[in-house]
């Protein structure tokens, strides 16, 4: 009787050890954290998603490899304007929406959640003082 009961604890141990360490939140597969340029390129809208779920945000377009790219940037605060370049911070969804913007009829753009978003200001080349 004994020996059953140090197999059983020993057994409920090993399997709540597993359980915690399972629940963990860095077990979870999540996407990586990523850096975009982009430009927005239509006012802020409220759309859903392929998966339901309705979000807020911007059709932005950014350059990968030399081409234009789409995406829906999906931000806490509709504080930006049609036109404005930002850098934005944040990590890719396997989400989508389904976009009309110009010749493009019903395109399906990714979803990106910003973490964090800043103007894109470009500063000038520096130029030596001539002497």
């Amino acid at each position: 009787m004994r020996h059953l009961r140090k197999v059983h604890l020993s057994g409920m141990f090993i399997g709540l050890l597993f359980l915690q360490f399972g629940c963990q939140p860095i077990f979870k597969p999540r996407a990586p954290v990523r850096e975009y340029k982009v430009k927005i390129i239509s006012d802020a809208e409220f759309v859903r998603t392929r998966h339901g779920e309705y979000v807020d945000g911007y059709l932005a377009e950014y350059e990968s490899q030399f081409l234009k790219q789409w995406m829906f940037i999906v931000l806490e605060i509709q504080k930006y304007m049609k036109d404005d370049r930002l850098i934005v911070t944040g990590r890719p969804t396997e989400d989508f929406v389904q976009m009309s913007f110009g010749n493009q009829v019903d395109e399906q753009v990714p979803v990106f959640y910003v973490d964090k978003a800043a103007p894109n200001i470009p500063s000038g080349p520096k130029i030596p003082m001539l002497k």
